[in-house]
């Protein structure tokens, strides 16, 4: 896995759990892998690249979450105002239960996580810029080809007015600016680093939670207002649990980062022979086992570049 540029580990596994491991895409249809990945790939490129160069913390990579949220649900797919899929709660032309969804999928899984989990593979580049400026421009003109050009030809129907696509913008603006002018993280303090196992576990269970109650408060009778409220509050809490266990904090060893993020993985890859069996297709649960396998060599890697505790006592004899 060292072999491998940390840009290059991103832009390909980014969209791996989210899309594939999910079932969101069962299959490798090749115009779908190149939409996937000019889609996730460069996003999560482009925002953690404005987090090092901005040097931002974690806030402004849940920011700029939302903004990549509106582009590819809004912008490109158009999911956000479809009247006739994932309608509940909606109003003004948004389908906003729908939209609170998007947000928590996208900004744990489609961003946050594999960021995270890079970071721990290639930790002692974690601070440091993984493309060149020129790059960023190249990587951002085919991520907005892909948006207005791929995406208008996978969802040409039941697009809103120009208005719409207007506050979208406004939005997508709005949350850049935010991003920017995000407080600059804290130093580094010395705090007892919690147990990868424990981490692991309590990673696991916690968006387990979360997610389960995202796929079920809409099937609630209750109203969209209280729908929408219960999945961000169960949203937020579980970034709170992160932040908790420290997830969040300015320096945190690689291993604790990769227990994280792989317990978020975890959460799909035990649902993806389900999904297998929803949708007909083997897909989901082969590349869940692809995933364990390289969650395993990346854990071996990982821990063989680990530093050896050395003697500090009187030697035994």
């Amino acid at each position: 896995m060292k072999r491998l540029p940390p840009a290059w580990f991103l832009f390909l596994f980014a969209p791996l759990t989210v899309e594939y491991v999910s079932g969101s895409s069962p299959n490798l249809n090749p115009i779908l892998l190149l939409a996937n990945l000019l889609l996730y790939g460069i996003g999560t490129l482009l925002i953690r690249e404005l987090r090092v160069r901005w040097s931002k913390g974690w806030l402004s990579v849940f920011v700029l979450a939302a903004a990549y949220m509106v582009a590819e649900e809004g912008l490109m797919l158009n999911t956000l105002f479809d009247p006739h899929n994932n309608t509940t709660g909606r109003a003004l032309g948004v389908n906003w239960v729908w939209t609170a969804g998007m947000l928590e999928a996208h900004s744990l899984f489609s961003i946050f996580m594999p960021i995270l989990l890079a970071e721990a593979i290639y930790d002692q580049h974690a601070n440091a810029s993984w493309i060149k400026p020129r790059t960023c421009w190249i990587l951002l003109a085919a991520f907005l080809a892909n948006v207005f050009g791929l995406g208008h030809l996978i969802a040409p129907l039941n697009r809103p007015g120009a208005i719409y696509y207007l506050l979208e913008l406004a939005f997508i603006a709005l949350c850049l600016a935010l991003a920017r002018f995000a407080p600059t993280p804290r130093s580094a303090t010395a705090t007892p680093e919690r147990s990868p196992i424990r981490l692991y576990v309590t990673t696991l269970a916690g968006i387990a939670v979360t997610m389960l109650i995202s796929f079920a408060a809409p099937t609630l009778a209750i109203p969209a207002a209280a729908k929408i409220a219960v999945m961000l509050l169960f949203y937020l809490a579980f970034l709170g649990l992160l932040r908790r266990n420290g997830t969040f904090r300015a320096g945190l060893n690689p291993l604790s980062k990769f227990a994280v993020a792989s317990g978020m993985i975890s959460f799909w890859i035990i649902l993806s022979p389900l999904a297998s069996i929803a949708k007909h297709n083997l897909g989901p649960a082969s590349f869940g086992a692809l995933t364990v396998f390289l969650l395993f060599r990346m854990l071996q890697r990982l821990k063989a570049n680990l530093p050896v505790p050395t003697a500090t006592g009187p030697q035994a004899v």
